[in-house]
């Protein structure tokens, strides 16, 4: 085990009150939490699936809900971490809109993306409270647009964030809700920057490749500076980098799920295939980690893990089958 950094001894106990305000929904009239949204594959090849239908989403009961006008591009819809809202780019028009529990919704005023033609290469991200949407698109290069984030509360555009692209960076929120944190890749070596709500960046770096190589899988924590990303490979990892001394100031194994590995013709490196992990801050010292393997049927794994002590707890597992695409939350 190597020491956490000072920094990371007093992560941030504050959340704040903005970012709990803006996640909040009314408990009256609402249904169980959203486990995850998903679309059916109409094709006995998962590699050349496809549509049917809607996209549809799951809650924790175990009941299906439909889910109509959402765009039929696998990255159409976003849930959030904790299972209270969801957001789409709505087909017939392009505009994003952002669903509670109770039914409740809030439209964009304008495109959330003004080619509808890039629409099958767009992404839609949420945080894990549900507070923020971003919205992004295309291959690096291919597109001067800027991802642009949204209120989750209001549906009002609070920043446009030039350079990320969906294939080949990642954009994620800090565990207050208050920053984002953007991973480019355009050229190598990769990197990792820090931006307001306003989009204004505050802090930009050139990452060891240990992080660099792994953050299309990262969180900032609410703290501004502890990056934790997963670490690809036959034997995963959680990595904590501070963005201020330029440390790795942890490395901690977490267990493999019979996940496939490849070797990246690209890089040489050793990363898994068919795999998708999502991580959030959920506490001064806690992380939630989502893993998500395979394309025909799609098993889902959920931990909760304790920085500090480097205790990683599977809370439950699950598989979902038949579909074409999926959007998970921590749940």
């Amino acid at each position: 085990m190597k020491i956490l950094c000072g920094a990371l001894a007093v992560l941030s106990t504050l959340i704040t009150a903005s970012g709990a305000a803006r996640a909040a929904v009314p408990a009256e009239g609402t249904s169980a939490p959203i486990r995850y949204a998903a679309a059916s594959d109409c094709d006995k090849d998962p590699r050349n699936a496809a549509w049917c239908g809607s996209w549809w989403y799951r809650t924790t009961d175990g009941r299906r809900h439909p889910l109509s006008g959402a765009g039929r591009w696998s990255d159409a819809v976003a849930v959030s971490g904790d299972g209270r809202r969801l957001a789409y780019v709505r087909a017939k028009d392009t505009r994003l809109v952002i669903r509670d529990l109770d039914g409740r919704t809030r439209v964009s005023r304008a495109k959330a993306w003004p080619s509808r033609s890039e629409l099958d290469v767009t992404r839609v991200t949420m945080s894990y409270d549900g507070s923020l949407v971003a919205v992004t698109c295309c291959w690096a290069g291919f597109t001067d647009h800027r991802a642009r984030v949204y209120d989750a509360t209001t549906g009002a555009l609070l920043a446009k964030v030039p350079g990320v692209s969906v294939h080949d960076d990642a954009l994620s929120f800090s565990g207050d809700g208050d920053q984002l944190l953007v991973r480019t890749y355009h050229d190598k070596p990769g990197k990792l920057s820090v931006h307001d709500l306003t989009g204004k960046r505050i802090t930009s770096v050139v990452p060891p490749r240990l992080i660099g190589d792994n953050a299309s899988a990262a969180a900032l924590h609410a703290d501004g500076r502890t990056v934790a990303v997963y670490v690809t490979g036959r034997k995963p990892a959680i990595a904590l980098y501070d963005l201020e001394t330029r440390r790795v100031t942890a490395t901690f194994p977490v267990p493999a799920s019979g996940q496939k590995v490849e070797r990246d013709p690209a890089d040489g490196r050793i990363a898994e295939v068919y795999t998708d992990v999502r991580l959030d801050w959920t506490g001064e010292s806690t992380l939630r980690m989502v893993r998500k393997t395979g394309f025909k049927l799609v098993r889902v794994k959920v931990y909760d893990i304790d920085v500090a002590t480097e205790a990683v707890v599977l809370k439950r597992g699950y598989s979902v089958a038949g579909t074409v695409a999926e959007a998970i939350s921590g749940l």
